[in-house]
C-alpha cells in the first residue's frame, strides 16, 4: 500500500511519524511530504520513510515540454549519433550541450514558466504527489494542507483519491477521522 502524508503545516509531526512507521512495518511505502526540513529539524524518520520537501520541488520545477525539448531529446539524440566506442564522446558533448545550451535557456524560460507562484505550487504538488504510481491512500495531517488536498482531489485524472483526514487533537487520532472518495 502506497500512502502519502500531506503534512506542510508540521503541527502534528508525532502522529504523522508514528503513523509512517506502521505502514512501512505493515510493508507499505510511506511518503511525507513537508513545507521544509526545518519545522522537522529535531524529529528522526523511520527507516524507509520517504520525506519529499514541497520547497525544493517548487524551486526545482519545470514544465514536462521544456524538460523534454531542453534535455530528454538532446540527450537520446547524442546517445544515437555516439554508439559503442564513441558513447564518451556523444556524453562530453551532450554535457557540453547541457551546460551552455540548455541551462541557459532553461534560466530564461524559468521567468515565465514560475512567474505564477500559486500554480507552479499546485503543478509541484500534484507532480509529487501523482507521480509515478499513485497513491492508494492520501492522508491529511494538518490544517495547512487542507487547501492542497481539496485541489488534488477536485482534478485528479483517472480513478479518485482516497483522502482521509485526522480529525482535532482530543479525538483519536491513531486512525483517521473521515474517509472522503471522489
Amino acid at each position: 500500500m502506497k500512502v502519502v502524508f500531506l503534512a506542510l503545516g508540521a503541527t502534528r509531526r508525532p502522529m504523522v511519524i508514528s503513523e509512517s512507521a506502521r505502514v512501512v512495518a505493515e510493508g507499505g511505502t510511506a511518503t511525507i511530504l513537508i513545507e521544509r526540513r526545518s519545522s522537522w529539524a529535531d524529529d528522526s524518520f523511520p527507516g524507509g520513510v520517504e520525506i519529499v520537501e514541497l520547497r525544493e520541488l517548487v524551486r526545482r520545477y519545470r514544465p514536462d515540454a521544456v524538460t523534454r525539448w531542453l534535455f530528454r531529446f538532446p540527450e537520446r539524440f547524442f546517445r544515437a549519433c555516439a554508439p559503442g566506442p564513441l558513447r564518451r564522446g556523444g556524453d562530453r558533448l551532450y554535457r557540453a550541450f547541457r551546460w551552455r545550451v540548455a541551462r541557459p535557456l532553461d534560466k530564461r524560460l524559468a521567468r515565465r514558466y514560475r512567474s505564477d507562484a500559486a500554480a507552479v505550487r499546485r503543478k509541484a504538488l500534484r507532480q509529487a504527489v501523482l507521480s509515478g504510481a499513485r497513491p492508494d491512500l492520501v492522508v491529511v495531517a494538518d490544517a495547512a494542507s487542507m487547501a492542497p488536498a481539496a485541489a488534488l482531489a477536485s482534478k485528479g485524472p483517472g480513478r479518485a483519491l482516497d483522502l482521509a483526514f485526522y480529525g482535532p487533537v482530543g479525538a483519536a487520532t491513531s486512525e483517521p477521522a473521515t474517509g472522503v472518495r471522489d
